[in-house]
């Protein structure tokens, strides 16, 4: 019994090792397996949250990952969905002051572009940025001519160079808002300009403002109505005294009449008449020059 037990030793180990080792590879596949499924379920999460940074770092802020968990996991992930959705909500508000600055830039275009007043903006060091089309027109220059000079080296012409120099020494000379006119000699003749120059309000960028009218016409209207005024008055203190110098001689050749001999009465009526024709003639001067003042 003990020979055959001796004999079965090496198969009774051979059957055990190769046991044993069945046992440790199952157990070593079962480690992986289970090994595989806890990774695969620790790291959605992560995978989760790096497809959406990377769709942040796009631009995409749609990407939110859910959360299922209450872990540390959960809170980061709970942490990137709110940081998303800030980033989401702060880019909205950005693109839309976006628009209403672009709006209201293109409002405020429009409404140089047909203002008749010629509007200059200057910066701080007295260059020009930029000016309408009414300035330009103003002045007797392209709309783009005078961008980034300063106001002392407007060198095109005598006239604008004396323009430049005028309105520089007003803004070296008054802190706040100024008013002026002056006379400008430009491509359309002599013309008179009234200036109107302020300082940019503090909390905007540095500069002045410069806003000017051609009054050259307006002024003319005004002599012109101030001289129509002098006219009638005029008119009216001629024709004042011509009623009574006809009533006057009237009066007379009627006072006198059949008191004189035939050839007085005769020089007295031709004379009588001659100023009634006379202040008649006068009369319709008068009327016609006061209907024209």
């Amino acid at each position: 019994e003990y020979q055959q037990i001796a004999v079965s030793r090496v198969g009774l180990k051979r059957i055990y090792g190769l046991a044993l080792t069945l046992t440790l590879m199952l157990a070593l596949l079962m480690t992986m397996v289970i090994a595989y499924l806890l990774s695969e379920r620790l790291g959605a999460p992560l995978r989760t949250l790096a497809r959406g940074t990377r769709a942040v770092a796009k631009g995409d802020f749609s990407q939110m990952p859910s959360v299922k968990s209450r872990d540390e996991l959960g809170v980061l992930i709970q942490s990137f969905n709110r940081m998303t959705r800030q980033l989401s909500e702060a880019r909205e508000q950005v693109a839309q002051n976006h628009q209403e600055t672009e709006q209201a830039k293109a409002f405020l275009e429009r409404v140089l572009a047909n203002l008749s007043s010629g509007v200059m903006v200057l910066d701080d060091a007295l260059q020009v940025r930029t000016m309408n089309g009414a300035a330009a027109h103003i002045l007797g220059v392209a709309e783009s001519a005078l961008d980034a000079l300063p106001l002392t080296g407007l060198s095109q012409s005598d006239a604008l160079h004396a323009f430049g120099a005028a309105v520089a020494e007003r803004f070296a000379e008054h802190e706040g808002e100024w008013q002026e006119q002056i006379d400008y000699t430009g491509q359309g003749g002599n013309q008179t300009l009234l200036l109107r120059g302020t300082r940019l309000p503090p909390g905007v960028e540095r500069g002045y403002v410069l806003v000017f009218d051609d009054v050259t016409k307006l002024i003319d209207a005004e002599r012109n109505a101030a001289w129509s005024e002098v006219a009638r008055r005029l008119a009216h203190e001629i024709k004042n005294p011509l009623t009574p110098i006809q009533l006057s001689a009237e009066r007379i050749a009627r006072k006198l009449d059949g008191r004189l001999q035939a050839a007085d009465a005769e020089f007295l009526a031709r004379a009588t008449q001659t100023i009634v024709n006379q202040v008649a003639a006068m009369k319709n001067m008068v009327d016609a020059f006061a209907g024209y003042a």
